[in-house]
């Protein structure tokens, strides 16, 4: 049998709550000298809590959240999403003294794993920040009826009745189209990587609503697929193999995840930007220590999504019965030296 925090309050020379205090982190009312001995008689004997074991009986927080993101993890950090996620989210853990699980989900549907995401959340795991929604896939209800604390990253079209928070890719999109057909452009290229996500199906009202707004058919939105497997080298092939079509779109909204392959086979082909063709950077991440280039972009505020999330999720652990808000964060266009008018367009003007 190993170590038990019987074994520690002895050798240390204090009772067993309080070197339960000082497990769950509650030192206001403990002296530096009772905190130096069990820290070092922990030290000494090798003692692990037992996160299960302590917190069932006395339902103390476990100071653990778990973040469930998608399956696939092939590629995770090829874009600048998920670091951009887990950094703002180690940095608002370590602030608020918690600890943060990565679930990484196999599949919808799958028993096995909801009875162990259930289980964590009956020992180890105070709530759940949850990522990569699906319409078809309403998984994180089954937490609500348990009573389990949860909050989603993302907004489904049409579906109000959950916790969450997300940005405004909706408008953000329809700002990014709006200020393209204010310059003369009718032909948009958009990239995608995932038609079913919840992201690309908002964005989807957004192109709808500006198309109606300037009577434009939307078959004049080109969408060019990225596969989220494709390497560096096949995502630029893809750019290379339609830009070069004579009946190209004069102007593109890209991702940083791409945007480095995008300009690349433009500089191959001889075009300029924006003389030739346009771009708006619709995901674009303010890299730390890195100067800002003068794009027309949207930029991102998944971390700060992140950051609300976990704010909210404490407050529903917390204080289980108060009233939760879900929020959409304004994303803002702003406008610089990647998109112009188009010449026609110009001179029709003049």
């Amino acid at each position: 049998m190993g170590t038990t925090i019987s074994d520690v309050a002895k050798h240390a020379g204090v009772s067993k709550s309080t070197v339960s205090n000082y497990l769950n982190g509650k030192f206001e009312k403990m002296s530096a000298e009772t905190k130096t001995a069990i820290e070092r008689t922990i030290k000494e004997m090798g003692y692990t809590p037992n996160l299960s074991a302590r917190r069932l009986p006395n339902k103390e927080k476990s100071k653990t959240i778990c973040l469930i993101i998608p399956g696939s993890l092939t590629r995770l950090f090829d874009s600048f999403y998920y670091p951009t996620i887990f950094s703002a989210m180690d940095r608002i853990s370590g602030k608020m003294k918690y600890n943060m699980l990565i679930y990484s989900r196999k599949e919808p549907g799958n028993i096995n794993e909801m009875n162990f995401l259930k289980g964590m959340a009956a020992s180890i795991v105070d709530g759940y920040i949850i990522f990569d929604l699906s319409a078809d896939d309403l998984f994180f209800k089954e937490f609500e009826e348990a009573g389990i604390p949860y909050v989603c990253c993302g907004k489904i079209e049409d579906y109000e009745d959950y916790r969450y928070v997300a940005s405004d890719h909706k408008k953000a999109m329809a700002d990014t189209l709006d200020h393209l057909f204010q310059l003369g452009h009718r032909k948009i290229g958009i990239f995608r990587q995932n038609d079913s996500s919840v992201v690309e199906q908002t964005r989807k009202r957004g192109v709808k609503e500006i198309c109606e707004k300037y009577a434009v058919e939307e078959s004049n939105i080109r969408y060019i697929e990225v596969p989220t497997e494709a390497t560096d080298q096949k995502i630029y092939e893809i750019w290379i193999e339609h830009l070069k079509q004579e009946d190209r779109p004069t102007a593109y909204i890209i991702s940083t995840a791409i945007r480095q392959q995008f300009q690349l086979a433009a500089q191959t082909l001889g075009l300029s930007i924006p003389k030739d063709i346009s771009y708006v950077n619709i995901e674009y991440y303010i890299k730390k220590g890195s100067e800002e280039e003068n794009q027309t972009r949207v930029v991102s505020k998944a971390g700060m999504i992140a950051e609300l999330a976990f704010k909210k999720l404490l407050k529903i652990i917390y204080n289980p019965t108060s009233e939760f808000e879900s929020q959409m964060v304004p994303l803002e266009l702003t406008v610089g030296e990647t998109t112009a008018a188009l010449k026609n367009h110009m001179e029709e003007k003049t």
